[in-house]
């Protein structure tokens, strides 16, 4: 697979333009992906910043010396030293390249003042701990940076970036198809165990007539935000009946949360004994999440519903439910409207 690899190119710039761009042009024709400080775009983002996420995203990461310290940070290192160091931090192979005479950089082309020049030949000696190859102009650095980065990329294998359309290898290809295939057959026995024998409601748990407190948050606005913390008393029939319909198919959870605490503002509105406020504008209601957590865990001990079992994308991150076959005949049994043979006298 044609693979490339991302190079960042770390030094002093002003008094190595010249090596800088010999380096980018050893790596270009060996199909490589040169990233230094001269193509960062401009915006709003810090500079060190930016640095950071490019040398993130590189295979490798070379580091070229000459005469200059270089411009220091807020901590008295300079941007090339914090690369270096930060490279190193993450693990990314990198290579140094010191010039043959040290002494011998141009005037111009030095550190003028002894501190500089001191720090700088510490990190000369830092760099120099791995592996490094000097450099005697502009021409045989690029060739240095050629011979160099092949040995790198030989011992220290990376990455890389593919195109697009070459990424997915025949290995990865074979091993998707067989993944397919097993989700195939836990789907094919998933739908033979779900017209197994039909499941019964348990009624060893609450439920018909049998009555909860769900806790809630009663927010608004009146002069002001306003917000209550109470209680709502219900019978188990009445939950299924506010939340079963909704369940016939799959429905989200968040769906069904924000159902039910419709049904409860809107009996706190109805029931205006029961002390709460009333006359609120952009009034709602939120059961806590210990309550709703006992409804679901309480359906699901009694069988009425489970987990929805329908193919979502995978941006979808919803838990689904939906009634059972108990569940689903237990709420007809609530809901639906039996006719009857009695005879009613009319009044003379």
């Amino acid at each position: 697979m044609d693979r490339r690899y991302q190079v960042f190119i770390s030094s002093t710039f002003t008094d190595l333009i010249d090596e800088r761009r010999e380096v980018m042009q050893a790596l270009l024709e060996m199909d490589c992906l040169p990233a230094g400080m001269e193509l960062l775009p401009a915006g709003d983002t810090d500079q060190w910043t930016l640095i950071k996420g490019v040398i993130e995203q590189s295979d490798y990461y070379l580091v070229i010396l000459g005469g200059r310290y270089g411009s220091v940070t807020e901590e008295g290192v300079s941007y090339t030293e914090k690369e270096y160091d930060y490279a190193v931090e993450l693990g990314i192979p990198v290579m140094g390249f010191v010039p043959a005479e040290p002494d011998g950089s141009p005037v111009g082309k030095t550190d003028r003042s002894d501190a500089a020049a001191k720090k700088l030949a510490e990190f000369r000696e830092k760099v120099q701990l791995k592996m490094t190859k000097k450099w005697k102009n502009a021409e045989d650095l690029g060739s240095k940076v050629t011979r160099g980065l092949m040995h790198l990329i030989k011992n220290n294998p990376r990455p890389g970036w593919v195109r697009g359309d070459q990424a997915m290898m025949p290995e990865t290809r074979a091993e998707i198809a067989e993944l397919n295939a097993k989700i195939a057959q836990f789907e094919k026995k998933e739908v033979e165990s779900s017209v197994g024998p039909p499941v019964q409601m348990d009624d060893a748990f609450a439920h018909g007539e049998e009555e909860v407190e769900l806790s809630l948050r009663h927010k608004g606005f009146d002069y002001g935000y306003k917000e209550e913390d109470g209680d709502l008393t219900y019978t188990w029939d009445e939950i299924i009946e506010v939340l079963g319909p909704f369940m016939i198919d799959e429905a989200p959870e968040p769906a069904l949360r924000e159902t039910f605490n419709k049904h409860m503002l809107s009996d706190i509105q109805s029931d205006t004994e029961d002390g709460w406020a009333t006359g609120w504008r952009e009034e709602s209601v939120e059961i806590t999440d210990r309550s709703w957590g006992a409804i679901i865990v309480q359906l699901r001990a009694l069988r009425l519903i489970t987990t929805g079992t329908k193919k979502r994308t995978a941006s979808d991150k919803a838990v689904y439910w939906k009634l059972t076959q108990a569940g689903d005949e237990y709420l007809v049994s609530l809901r639906a409207v039996s006719t009857t043979a009695k005879n009613v006298e009319r009044p003379e």
